[in-house]
């Protein structure tokens, strides 16, 4: 990514523990990002026995050191942040403020990883205004991948 000298793109992705099909996607978009120069912050690899949850998904928020945050937004996120529960609730009440203070932010990126029957995203309302990228489907993963690469190039 980018110059030798140049850091690599820091980022957290935030998603909802809905099946283990998509913590396993999850898990695989993480891989690959990594192989791809970004340095992928993610709960099941970072977050040690012992440590605070609140805290770390407070730090990985509202970090000045986390360049991007990932919002893995299917079905059971936009539930979870619209109603304000669990992990997600808490990173909803975390990110809402940084979206709706700065309309000119770049680091909270929507990823769409599922759909609804009428091919529209699961947007939780606090983001539903914010240009994201689609990789819910085969056919739309490897440009909406190719388009989440450039923006880290943007950095």
């Amino acid at each position: 990514m980018g110059s030798p000298e140049q850091k690599p793109t820091k980022a957290f992705m935030s998603y909802a523990w809905t099946t283990l099909k998509h913590e396993e996607w999850v898990i695989n978009l993480a891989s690959r990002l990594r192989e791809d120069g970004v340095d992928v912050i993610l709960d099941k690899w970072d977050l040690k026995q012992g440590q605070n949850t609140f805290a770390f998904m407070e730090r990985m928020v509202t970090s000045s050191d986390i360049d991007k945050v990932l919002i893995i937004c299917d079905k059971g996120y936009r539930d979870k942040a619209d109603s304000r529960s669990g992990g997600v609730g808490t990173e909803t009440h975390l990110i809402t403020p940084e979206v709706y203070g700065n309309v000119e932010q770049e680091k909270f990126i929507p990823i769409i990883a599922e759909k609804d029957e009428q091919g529209s995203a699961f947007l939780p309302a606090y983001i539903k205004g914010l240009m994201y990228v689609d990789l819910s489907s085969p056919e739309r993963f490897e440009s909406g991948y190719e388009d989440l690469l450039r923006n880290f190039n943007m950095q």
